[in-house]
């Protein structure tokens, strides 16, 4: 599978906002009104990584990720709509990309009887020893 830079940036990008949203919150005197908005942050930061990991290795799991994704993605902006800072604004436009980016990879051909390739690095030969 060829995966695409942008795709690839939005979802680190997604991860490295949420991160840092929850961080701020969780600082706030007023935390227990942040309390959903955290951890729908870090859940939204952690399913984005695995995405963005799975999707650059051309994982068969990477579509079963994505769709995990769409819906964390989509309950953060939801939450992240409620409060009005900035950055709770740039949450809401982050996610809404990356949902993006999560219905293109479903819209990528992965077809189920193509196996995974064996060799994870291709230039190494999977008969020589990495000890050597």
């Amino acid at each position: 599978m060829n995966w695409k830079k942008n795709i690839y940036d939005t979802l680190t990008s997604c991860a490295t906002l949420c991160d840092e949203a929850a961080s701020t919150a969780s600082q706030a005197k007023d935390i227990e009104n942040y309390y959903r908005f955290i951890f729908l942050n870090l859940d939204c930061a952690d399913i984005c990584r695995q995405v963005a990991m799975l999707y650059v290795r051309g994982s068969e799991n990477t579509r079963l990720l994505a769709e995990a994704c769409i819906e964390i993605c989509e309950k953060c902006a939801e939450e992240a709509g409620r409060i009005n800072t900035d950055q709770a604004r740039q949450v809401v436009a982050i996610c809404l990309q990356t949902t993006q980016s999560c219905v293109a990879i479903l819209g990528i051909d992965t077809p189920a009887d193509r196996p995974t390739p064996a060799p994870l690095f291709y230039g190494i030969d999977p008969h020589e020893s990495f000890y050597n």
